[in-house]
């Protein structure tokens, strides 16, 4: 099986195991689950240091809202400069279809998101999945793929941090269920994969090589 297909079917499990453990939290097969962690790791103002939840707000509030974009559009105008417009455009297409597919499945779903604490941010959709970690995890994915020298160790470790702390600071903040988070990181991976297999494809196809930032 070539890399290109490989990609694909990746992406399109991923995708299918988010669509399913959509519909698996909406039957409450993970309620205790979630229970159980949220009530570990929710945040209470007077109960948890203020720092700590001044950080976890600042985290959240780079993955969210209008300035996500705008951290996007700068990593896309980055990488048309440094590596071309295919590269340029996987991040910024893939980015913004990877959040209209999560706004989609939030309108789906509809689920009611966590009631133990007060919210410690501000929310304004349903919960299923997370919009911060469907972002966080494809732009990080995206980011380590499509820049050869973000293949070192160092800067992988660094994208997998702020891939865990953006979904974790979601549930530390009581805006979602771990379920939630779980889910937007599959959605973002999913999107990220398939954006590598469309690359691989096109220079397979005009080089009859794969991309060396997506070789083994």
């Amino acid at each position: 099986m070539s890399l290109p297909l490989r990609l694909f079917c990746s992406a399109v499990v991923v995708f299918a195991g988010v669509v399913m453990l959509g519909f698996a939290v909406s039957a409450g097969w993970f309620h205790s689950f979630d229970i159980a962690v949220s009530r570990t790791l929710n945040l209470q103002r007077g109960n948890a240091p203020d720092w700590l939840i001044v950080v976890m707000q600042g985290i959240s509030w780079i993955g969210g809202g209008i300035q996500r974009y705008v951290i996007v559009g700068i990593l896309t105008i980055t990488l048309w400069r440094w590596w071309g417009w295919g590269a340029g455009l996987a991040m910024g297409l893939t980015t913004l279809v990877s959040a209209f597919t999560s706004e989609v499945l939030k309108a789906y779903f509809a689920r009611i998101r966590p009631d133990f604490v007060p919210y410690l941010d501000l929310v304004s959709s349903a919960a299923y999945p997370s919009g911060h970690a469907n972002n966080a995890a494809v732009v990080y994915i995206l980011f380590i793929m499509l820049v050869p020298q973000a293949r070192h160790p160092g800067w992988q470790l660094a994208a997998a941090f702020m891939i865990i702390v953006t979904g974790l600071s979601r549930i530390l903040l009581g805006v979602h269920w771990p379920t939630d988070v779980i889910g937007g990181w599959m959605l973002g991976a999913s999107f990220a994969l398939m954006a590598a297999a469309v690359i691989a494809h096109r220079q397979h196809r005009r080089q009859g090589k794969f991309p060396s930032v997506l070789a083994p």
